[in-house]
This record gives C-alpha cells, sequence and structure tokens, in this order.
C-alpha cells in the first residue's frame, strides 16, 4: 500500500481569437495572446487514495460547483483536489472579477461565459491526460531561494503606504518545489510554490500598442525548466503567500514621479519593456527551480496521502455609508490624475484623506491541508500577507510545508498580517479587518494537522 503512481498532463487555455478585444481591468482591453496560456493537472495515486493537483494559468479559481463537477466526472473526493490560480494578472478573468457580471456590460459577461466554458474544456482536458499517464513513481521534496520578488507596501516621504519597492519589507525568498520522476530517473513533474503577485504586464502595451495575454513570469518560467527537461515534463507554480509581493520592477509602483512636495505617481515603461521583464524574470525563476529540482536526491516510493478542511472566521470591515470606494481607491495609489485633472491645477495636489473603515461582522476564510508523503500543502482561499505564511511553515509540525493561496472560489481577499496593520495601502479596504488575524489562521492550519494525523 501506498506504492506511488504519477501522471501529469497540460491544455491551452487561451481566449478564441473571437473574444478580443477582452476587459480585462476598468478601461484596459486584451487585444490579442502573446504566449500560450495553460490548465496543469498532476494525478497522484497510492493504491488507497487518488489526489488531483490542477493549476491555472488565470486569475480566477473553480468555484464550488465547478469543482464538484470534477468530483463527480473523475471519482475524487472534494478534499483530495488542490486547485489553485497562479493569479497571473495578464490574463482574462471570468465571474465577479473584477465586477460582477450584473454590472457589466452585457457583451463582456458573455465574452467571460465563453472564455470560463474554454477554461474549463482545458481542465478536463489535462485531468483526463495526467490520469491516462499515471506510471509508477517516486517523489522528493526540496527547496531553495530566488530573488525575484520584493515587499510592495512602501512608506513615502509624504507619510502614506502605497504599492512600490519596498526593499527593506519582509519578503520571503523560498522556493519550494516537489517533483516526482519514473523508476528510469525522468522527471514526470513539478510543483512550484513561490511568494510573488503576476504583475510584470498588467495594464501594459506590448511594442505593437496592444495589451496582450501571457503566462506571466511564473508561467515562462515552467515553460523554461519543461524546455530544459526535454519538453515532456509538466511544470506547475503556485503562489504562495504574496499579498504584499511583487516582481522587481512590477508594472504596479514602478517607476515612479518623486516630487519636493513628497507626492510620489507610478509612471508607464515604454511599450513592450514589461513583456521583456516578465520573461527576464521567467527565465531567472526558472534556472532557480532547476537548481532545486537537481538538489532532490532523496527520492521516496510511497507516499500517504491525508487531508483535511476547515472554515476560519475572520473580523469583517466595509465602507461606511455613502463612502465613494472607486474615488478612494484611486486616492490611495495617486492614480487620480488621468481621471481628475482638475485636482491638479496650479501645480496642487488632492487632498489624501483615505476612508475609516467599519466593522462588519465576520469573513469566513476557507483552508484546506494535503499531506502528500513528506510534505503539507496547506491551502487558503484568500489573498494573505508573507509574514503569515512564513509564520504558519514555522508553526507547521511538518518541515517541509508550503502555503498554497488562490485555492477556493470562496475567497476572503486580501489579509494584512497584524505587523501591517497600519498600512493603509489598497489591500487594508478589503473585507477582512486588519489586525487580530495571524493566530486565527495558526490555529485554524494546526486544527486540520491535528485532524490529518489522527486519521
Amino acid at each position: 500500500m501506498y506504492e506511488l503512481k504519477a501522471g501529469a498532463c497540460e491544455a491551452g487555455i487561451n481566449p478564441p481569437e473571437e473574444l478580443f478585444p477582452f476587459r480585462k481591468y476598468e478601461n484596459s482591453f486584451f487585444e490579442g495572446c502573446l504566449d500560450e496560456l495553460k490548465a496543469k493537472a498532476i494525478v497522484l495515486d497510492n493504491g488507497a487514495t487518488r489526489f488531483l493537483i490542477l493549476g491555472m494559468d488565470v486569475g480566477e479559481t473553480l468555484n464550488g460547483e465547478q469543482k464538484a463537477e470534477i468530483t463527480k466526472k473523475y471519482g475524487f473526493d472534494y478534499e483530495h483536489i488542490l486547485t489553485f490560480n497562479t493569479h497571473n494578472h495578464s490574463a482574462p478573468c471570468w465571474g465577479h472579477v473584477p465586477a460582477p457580471r450584473g454590472k457589466k456590460p452585457q457583451d463582456q459577461s458573455e465574452r467571460e461565459i465563453v472564455y470560463e466554458k474554454t477554461v474549463m474544456a482545458g481542465i478536463h482536458k489535462a485531468v483526463e491526460g495526467a490520469i491516462a499517464s499515471l506510471r509508477p513513481a517516486r517523489y522528493g521534496f526540496g527547496t531553495g531561494e530566488s530573488y525575484i520578488n520584493t515587499n510592495r507596501d512602501q512608506l513615502f516621504e509624504d507619510g502614506f503606504w502605497m504599492q512600490g519597492q519596498n526593499y527593506t519589507g519582509f519578503s520571503d525568498k523560498t522556493l519550494a518545489v516537489m517533483k516526482w520522476e519514473d523508476y528510469d530517473g525522468n522527471l514526470i513533474a513539478a510543483f512550484l510554490n513561490y511568494c510573488c503577485h503576476g504583475t510584470c504586464a498588467f495594464t501594459r502595451r506590448d511594442v505593437d500598442g496592444k495589451i496582450k495575454t501571457s503566462p506571466e513570469f511564473m508561467g515562462y518560467a515552467c515553460n523554461y525548466v519543461q524546455e530544459r527537461y526535454g519538453g515532456t515534463p509538466v511544470i506547475i507554480w503556485s503562489s504562495g503567500a504574496a499579498g504584499d509581493q511583487n516582481p522587481l520592477f512590477s508594472s504596479e509602483g514602478f517607476p515612479r514621479t518623486y516630487e519636493k512636495d513628497g507626492y510620489s505617481e507610478s509612471i508607464d515603461t515604454p511599450d513592450g519593456t514589461q513583456y521583456m521583464i516578465q520573461k527576464h524574470w521567467g527565465f531567472q525563476h526558472g534556472i532557480d527551480a532547476i537548481h532545486v529540482i537537481e538538489s532532490i536526491r532523496d527520492m521516496k516510493e510511497r507516499m500517504k496521502i491525508t487531508t483535511s478542511s476547515t472554515i476560519v472566521k475572520l473580523e469583517g470591515q466595509k465602507a461606511p455609508e455613502g463612502a465613494d470606494m472607486q474615488y478612494n481607491r484611486l486616492l490611495v495609489d495617486n492614480f487620480l490624475r488621468g481621471y481628475r485633472p482638475d485636482l491638479f491645477e496650479n501645480g496642487k495636489h488632492p487632498e489624501k484623506k483615505l476612508v475609516e473603515m467599519v466593522p462588519d461582522g465576520t469573513v469566513d476564510l476557507y483552508m484546506q491541508l494535503a499531506i502528500l508523503g513528506d510534505a503539507a500543502f496547506v491551502g487558503e482561499a484568500a489573498e494573505p500577507y508573507c509574514r503569515i505564511g512564513a509564520k504558519c511553515k514555522e508553526a507547521s509540525p511538518l518541515k517541509n510545508t508550503v502555503v498554497v493561496t488562490h485555492t477556493d472560489g470562496r475567497k476572503a481577499g486580501y489579509i494584512l498580517d497584524d505587523a501591517s496593520a497600519d498600512h493603509k495601502v489598497f489591500q487594508s479596504f478589503a473585507k477582512v479587518r486588519p489586525g487580530n488575524n495571524d493566530g486565527k489562521i495558526i490555529r485554524g492550519m494546526l486544527d486540520m494537522f491535528d485532524d490529518a494525523l489522527n486519521k
């Protein structure tokens, strides 16, 4: 029992050509595809339990109905699926991102429905291919470092926090890898985990002036690793706790102007620049991943699989009655110049008086745990700050622990760590109230370990 089989497969999920122009964010529209987006599946079977790892190069995660569709068709238990998106900001969204369908133009909602079906078709193809390719396998786990991310909560000269490049802020450089190989030593698949947003080219234009879909730096990293191993292994990337982590030279907050009164604005790089940057960091990240893959020598043939899940109640918040949150969002990161030029007449800058949120019940954080052999995968359906993920790993009873985010359609949104609760960045206006969250999340994780380890 517990002798392992593994199979892996990927499938393309690019939007059909007829969907373009495809709205991404506010008045930004994708006008074409730069490189392929993919759905990727790794299926593990130890003779007693079958487990699915499912990743997508997009910004949306499967909802409960879609996940149930997978469980029913392929026979997986609900807890035996770890599904996530890479939080790719250079891919289309569907559902309630960036606004509920009912608040979007009809043609945009129709495009999103078509794209959602495209993604689901790719998912089914990937899962079916992974099941069909199951074969005896060994696995190993290892970690290294990759220096392509930075804390993005930056305190500026005027005393306000904004999205920028905070090189001294808390940042986890750990690149965790689990790999599977056949008995001849051929790589079947690898799972990568790292704390970073996919925002190198968010809303930026290529050299031809068009905004394009792409797999972002993490997709290019996976492609690079795959090519280096002959083009056949499936390489899946997952986001760790990255609520306050951006790639170096992200399109958000870089480069900037710095005025004498302390006012600072983000400005665009020349067309095409950010597309070069995402590939550059992708290749560097891929090289870092190869170093970790090659360092893993302790390979095991037996894998026990145990799972658990829980819901953690976090304090909620909402905007006070009458608050203009759209204006507040633009004010937070000094994005107002293009929307309200009248506020900048005669060299003036708008008064930065931000909304004070008020308590509002609780928010459910869905968490899941999958112990795969000697490694633990802690899923959090949210965007927790990096320090929360680090604390979870430190508190885990298993040395080999990763935190995987964007894991479920029940999104809790941004969660600031307690030490960053006073950062009035745009994330602080999310539905989870900053402060008093770290301990609750850690306790939720430990409760899952108690349950799983006693099964």
